[in-house]
């Protein structure tokens, strides 16, 4: 009945490589649920079954929540169910169950699969780095699963992903809750203030006071503080205030640590104050700030375990997601990271040229690292993703009711990187209203939010990158001659991979060790064939591609030399160059509009929806609808902007998606 060796591809069944490059596009640009779901859709489709659901185990590990699950042509959510008697239980004991067939039979208390008329049935636990199992992923199908092995290897793979992703947002609330904590108790730690006239009756009594007191804020107003005061305090505020009122005495006295005040039920406690003269029209009133030293004392060892907790799970975030170190292997290299130790010292602007793939990104974190900002946080934000309708909103937030849609008060990048780095890639390809926008928080170092009419001040290092030459965009007037001075102050250019070749010894070989801890494989090298194509390639991808085309080797390796596949050579002191074209290159307007008209034959002119032509191009229905009327884009044979079929989903095959 259960078949889990042998099996037999199908004639439907994708290649591996296939299935990583189709489910990694689907999921790579989307974090948390949306992930989940992304990936529990593509997989459904790639492997041509019903069902796909990843779920997560609660702490008593006998019930499982599901996190996204795929219902053949739509997402179900909200679901738990118990374990016991289920085929999950054996995946949730950190073991992968394969059943090719007969899955009722064998589970017949199990009356989810009934439902569901399930047939065949595949699932892996998602085990976290301490070897804890946190959940599991699983695909079921209505018919029998016969596939080849390497397709459950690749399965195996994307539950490792999903497994990361899953540990990712477990760090992250646990760093929620830890910063959430450390803000009350700094919250809480507000000095207690009393005002006093002259006959030492409050006027003034704050919460913090009603608090440090054990008494209720009204209970001490216009009354005698005597209750509050020790003998020893008392004669000191009667001594600063009878020297004050006669002008022989100081304006304001410390009490240092050690003077003692009462509260309201008689306890007796150290404070440190300070007592101060306030004059109104023609009358005197005396400031009294105290604080609780015992209870800062408390407070200052609450808040050191919770800093040390914060800064571990920043710690932990930072080894799962930061950038990888940074190799080094020629004198090129050596001397452009010893100018970027000069420059990280300072706070100048920096423009980070180069190449895509040559790691701009990576010297970005590295500039960071070694700043005097490095305690805080470094925002990264995409410049080409950015729409210019919500450039503003996206760099500086916006206040509640700014705009439809602004249900709450939002901040923006700038604030979010207050204090530490703000990283603008691709600044090439801003849209003009971002440009301005960006030139004048530059000059002004303070910004407004969308809606708001407080200036917000801000200190924030900005590090910008991009592929493109500024300087033939400013002379095009495609960018703002004033912002490219603003942002040139100090440019570091990276060179490609095909001019530091020596370079890719030491590169391979920290790729091979990352693929190891990755995958869990054992690497000893590449091979000679590999090896003497590497030196002659011209990589026009740089080393984002040499790392691609060593984990694509390393997921498909069965020994442990490596394999490249390597596209067609060139001199590496004779670059491939791009030929000339017979015909001027197309306008971006004329781009556009074939990239736009292209996605919508895809997807059979459907606009919204998850197989619409919006989400495949990852834009607004709106957005789309408007650029579409602004290109002339419409359906052959029909006028204006096409209709919305929301009944059916349309998934395009593999290759005309990728040569998207």
């Amino acid at each position: 009945m259960t078949r889990k060796r042998g099996l037999t591809p199908r004639a439907t069944d994708p290649d591996s490589d296939t299935l990583l490059r189709y489910v990694a596009e689907g999921t790579g640009d989307v974090t948390g649920t949306d992930y989940f779901r992304k990936l529990v859709q593509k997989l459904a489709e790639i492997l041509n079954v019903r069902y796909a659901f990843v779920a997560e185990l609660n702490a008593q590990r006998d019930v499982v929540s599901v996190l996204a699950f795929w219902n053949g042509d739509h997402f179900t959510g909200g679901m738990e169910y118990a374990l016991a008697g289920t085929p999950c239980e054996k995946v949730l004991a950190g073991r992968k169950q394969l059943y090719a067939d007969g899955i009722q039979r064998l589970f017949p208390a199990d009356g989810m699969l009934v439902d569901m008329g399930a047939e065949g049935y595949l699932a892996t636990p998602l085990v976290n780095t301490a070897g804890e199992v946190m959940g599991h992923l699983a695909v079921v199908d209505v018919k029998p699963m016969h596939w080849q092995d390497n397709l459950l290897s690749v399965f195996d793979i994307f539950a490792m992903r999903a497994c990361a992703e899953m540990e990712r947002i477990r760090v992250v609330n646990a760093l929620r809750r830890s910063e959430e904590w450390l803000n009350t108790i700094l919250s809480n730690m507000m000095d207690a203030v009393m005002v006093l006239d002259s006959g030492r009756h409050v006027r003034l009594f704050n919460d913090s006071a009603a608090r440090v007191f054990r008494c209720g804020k009204g209970d001490m107003q216009n009354r005698p503080a005597d209750d509050l005061l020790t003998e020893p305090l008392r004669r000191e505020i009667d001594r600063f205030i009878r020297l004050a009122s006669d002008g022989s005495g100081s304006r304001q006295i410390f009490l240092p640590e050690g003077v003692q005040a009462r509260r309201r039920d008689g306890e007796a406690f150290a404070i440190e104050a300070t007592l101060s003269v306030l004059r109104v029209a023609e009358e005197s009133f005396y400031v009294f700030v105290l604080r609780d030293v015992e209870e800062r004392r408390r407070s200052e060892f609450l808040i050191d375990q919770l800093q040390q907790k914060t800064d571990d799970l920043k710690e932990a975030m930072k080894s799962a997601y930061g950038p990888e170190d940074f190799v080094v292997g020629t004198v090129m290299m050596e001397n452009l990271m010893s100018t970027v130790r000069q420059v990280a010292a300072t706070d100048s602007t920096i423009l980070l040229l180069g190449e895509t793939g040559t790691g701009k990104e990576l010297i970005a974190h590295t500039i960071h690292g070694l700043s005097r900002r490095r305690n805080n946080i470094m925002v990264k934000v995409n410049c080409a993703a950015l729409p210019s309708e919500l450039v503003e909103s996206e760099l500086f937030g916006h206040e509640k009711g700014a705009f439809t849609g602004a249900v709450a008060r939002r901040k923006g990048k700038f604030e979010l990187a207050d204090g530490g780095t703000l990283f603008l890639d691709e600044v090439g390809e801003l849209s003009s209203a971002g440009q301005a926008k960006l030139l004048r928080v530059l000059q002004e170092r303070e910004f407004e939010r969308v809606g708001g009419s407080r200036t917000i001040p801000v200190d924030v290092r900005v590090i910008t990158a991009t592929n493109r030459d500024l300087g033939e965009l400013v002379t095009a007037g495609k960018f703002r001659e004033d912002l490219f001075y603003r942002l040139n102050v100090f440019p570091v250019t990276v060179p490609p991979l095909r001019e530091r070749l020596d370079e890719l010894p030491k590169l391979t070989n920290h790729f091979l060790r990352c693929m190891e801890r990755k995958l869990g494989k054992r690497f000893t090298g590449i091979s000679p064939d590999s090896l003497r194509k590497m030196y002659r390639y011209s990589w026009p991808g740089n080393v984002r591609e040499l790392q691609n085309m060593i984990e694509r080797a390393a997921i498909l390796a069965t020994t442990p030399i490596l394999e490249l596949d390597i596209g067609k050579p060139g001199a590496p002191d004779e670059p491939v160059k791009p030929p000339k074209p017979d015909t001027p290159p197309a306008t971006l307007e004329q781009v556009e509009r074939d990239h736009i008209q292209l996605a919508l034959e895809l997807v059979n002119w459907v606009v919204e929806g998850e197989a619409g032509a919006a989400a495949l191009l990852g834009m607004n229905p709106s957005t789309l609808r408007y650029r579409m009327q602004k290109l002339g884009i419409r359906r052959p044979g029909r006028t204006g902007v096409p209709r919305v079929h929301a009944g059916k989903n349309f998934f395009a095959p593999a290759g005309p998606l990728d040569e998207i």
